[in-house]
């Protein structure tokens, strides 16, 4: 009887602790990328998110560095939404949309990335039908919300709320 115990004990730990919720405690900056986000409103403030995005990106790895790549691609998506010109906006939005594609594909774990590609399929137009993922990063996001992985950004967990609704 004791084999099963040890390995209910061995999977109980390792879904604990391999758990597909990132934590900003592992991760500073992204505090300052999520209030950029929420600032994007020209597009030079898109941009500079980016920017940030990629100083930030600098010497680090893991799980933190893959978040904050994802917040480079969500900043470049979001900059579509200032062009004038039709094709210069479907070439940025189709870029960062990849770029973030890409990375959940790489980390399927991590619902924060699902989360962030909402921010971008989820305020696009419906007609470019970009909301293919939408059950799918829904469902990560609403997992977020239920642990309050925003805490340390209330605004921006409002704002993925408000998304939520809006997607639904």
């Amino acid at each position: 009887m004791r084999p099963p115990r040890c390995a209910a004990l061995w999977l109980w730990a390792g879904i604990l602790f391999s758990h597909p919720l990132f934590g900003q405690a592992d991760c500073p900056p992204l505090t300052e990328l999520r209030t950029a986000f929420l600032g994007h409103g020209t597009l030079q403030q898109a941009l500079d998110s980016r920017v940030l995005a990629e100083r930030h990106l600098e010497g680090r790895t893991g799980p933190c560095a893959t978040v904050i790549e994802a917040h480079r691609w969500v900043s470049h998506a979001r900059s579509a939404d200032f062009e004038w010109n039709p094709a210069t906006k479907l070439s940025r939005l189709n870029t960062g949309l990849d770029s973030l594609d890409a990375l959940v594909a790489l980390h399927p774990d991590l619902d924060i990335l699902k989360a962030l590609r909402l921010t971008i399929t989820g305020t696009a137009p419906r007609f470019l039908g970009v909301n293919g993922d939408w059950p799918e990063d829904r469902a990560a996001t609403q997992r977020l919300l239920d642990v309050d992985h925003w805490a340390e950004s209330p605004k921006f967990s409002a704002w993925m709320a408000d998304l939520l609704e809006q997607t639904d």
